[in-house]
């Protein structure tokens, strides 16, 4: 089972932060967290490859904000660094007005067409009915990053091998923010349990989150099984 760290855009340009997250299999780069302005993932991804040349990276596009050039344009580069991309919708945008009318199906199609050999992944939320989320995984996306987990054995009887589960991790400085987010998480001393379930389960990854506290990371590569 892998280990990948969010690292957002804003704080990708600290190397010496990125150089502390050796221990993690990959990067996962949101885009425009909740909507509000922030360098391109793509600029991030790019940053960090500087410091590893063969880590996985995964470079988030919210669709709202973009047409088909662009989606295109975004997977080309990501290929150029051996980067792959994730499709998500998008909170509305602080900023501006939405385009919003790619729907993260049509989009995958577009890239497997248009982009050869790039890796795209798709969001899959457990909010919805099991009929939903295995008739999202028959779309056949390379990757799934699983959002609102809150217990292992709800990705019992799906293609675990495709799932990576976005995990929030509550810290003693990111508290107010969790609750803010209002959406499952994890403390720390849950962890070890919930990695282990997850590993003997067969997912291929975790993508581990610590909204408000990124130095928080480097410290999480004890809890790994």
């Amino acid at each position: 089972m892998h280990y990948y760290a969010e690292v957002h855009p804003r704080v990708s340009g600290n190397l010496s932060l990125v150089r502390s997250l050796e221990g993690y299999d990959g990067f996962n780069i949101p885009d425009s967290p909740f909507g509000n302005p922030a360098p391109l993932p793509l600029v991030a991804a790019c940053l960090i490859r500087r410091v590893y040349d063969e880590k996985r990276i995964i470079v988030n596009q919210r669709l709202l904000d973009i047409n088909e050039l662009h989606l295109i344009s975004i997977a080309q580069g990501a290929l150029l660094i051996s980067a792959d991309v994730a499709l998500t919708r998008g909170d509305k945008p602080r900023v501006g007005r939405d385009v919003g009318y790619l729907a993260s199906e049509e989009a995958l199609g577009l890239l497997r067409r248009s982009v050869r050999g790039i890796r795209v992944g798709l969001m899959l939320s457990m909010r919805y009915g099991r009929g939903l989320i295995e008739e999202r995984m028959r779309v056949g996306a390379d990757f799934y990053l699983v959002l609102r987990l809150s217990r292992p054995d709800e990705l019992k009887g799906l293609e675990v091998g495709k799932l990576i589960p976005y995990i929030i991790v509550e810290t003693k400085n990111n508290v107010d923010i969790i609750r803010k987010i209002n959406q499952p998480h994890f403390k720390e001393d849950e962890l070890k349990g919930l990695f282990t379930e997850l590993r003997d389960l067969g997912v291929e990854g975790v993508l581990l989150s610590t909204p408000g506290d990124h130095k928080a990371l480097i410290g999480l590569t004890r809890y790994f099984v």
